[in-house]
């Protein structure tokens, strides 16, 4: 099955579990990924990060408290990631303001998924028309994200 097949597959069966799903673009393969979290609420990056720690393709995940501090790493170079996982809720700059500020910049060649609590289909068109390449619903508890991450990591 192609990488193209794969984030179908993925996004299917997003949409039939958690909600909404919106796919596009192709995936990519790494060893040691950086992930990028969005993410201003505490508990949600608490488990988010619980969630991808027992990942054996993750070295790093970057954590930026909104969209502006997301930008700011990117363009001083600090870190270069594999894959950027974007709320869209957070104050200064929300999470559809940074995937429109990530199209314009050349440097921003991962792919971009939002993980929100939103299952509003005008979010997530909102999202995949500013360049989201999935738009997921947080499952209830860390099994089902754990299961969600692994999921979206093995297709990159």
């Amino acid at each position: 099955m192609s990488t193209t097949e794969n984030l179908r597959a993925l996004n299917d069966c997003a949409f039939r579990n958690m909600g909404v799903s919106i796919l596009g673009g192709e995936g990519r393969r790494s060893d040691a990924l950086q992930i990028l979290v969005a993410e201003d609420d505490a508990a949600d990056l608490y488990l988010l990060k619980a969630a991808l720690a027992d990942n054996p393709r993750v070295a790093d995940v970057v954590v930026a408290k909104d969209g502006i501090e997301a930008l700011e790493m990117l363009d001083s170079g600090a870190i270069h990631p594999d894959l950027a996982i974007i709320d869209l809720h957070m104050p200064r700059k929300d999470g559809l303001s940074l995937l429109l500020e990530l199209r314009t910049r050349s440097e921003a060649t991962f792919p971009a998924i939002v993980l929100t609590s939103s299952r509003s289909a005008a979010d997530a068109m909102r999202s995949r028309n500013r360049g989201a390449e999935l738009f997921l619903v947080k499952p209830e508890g860390i099994d089902k994200l754990t299961a969600l991450m692994d999921d979206v990591i093995s297709v990159l």
